[in-house]
C-alpha cells in the first residue's frame, strides 16, 4: 500500500500529522478529512486562520490540501 503523509500548514509546515499507508489517494483525502475534524475539535481556535492539511505521497507529490476553514 502507498505511503501518505499529513501536515497542518499555512504558509510553512506547523505540524507534522503522521504518515500512514492507504489504498489510495482517496482513502488519504478522507484521512484527511478526519484529520481535520480532530484538530478543529481539539483546536478550535485554528478556523478562519488560513490552516490546511496538506497530503503528500510517498514521492513528495501533493495529493490534496484541505482546508480547514470548509470543515463544518
Amino acid at each position: 500500500m502507498p505511503l501518505y503523509h499529513f501536515d497542518l500548514v499555512n504558509r510553512k509546515t506547523v505540524a507534522d500529522q503522521g504518515g500512514a499507508e492507504l489504498p489510495d489517494d482517496i482513502a488519504a483525502m478522507d484521512s484527511a478529512d478526519d484529520i481535520a475534524r480532530r484538530l478543529l475539535g481539539e483546536h478550535p481556535d485554528l478556523k478562519n486562520r488560513h490552516y490546511s492539511i496538506l497530503v503528500t505521497n510517498e514521492d513528495g507529490d501533493e495529493i490534496c490540501r484541505l482546508p480547514l476553514d470548509i470543515i463544518h
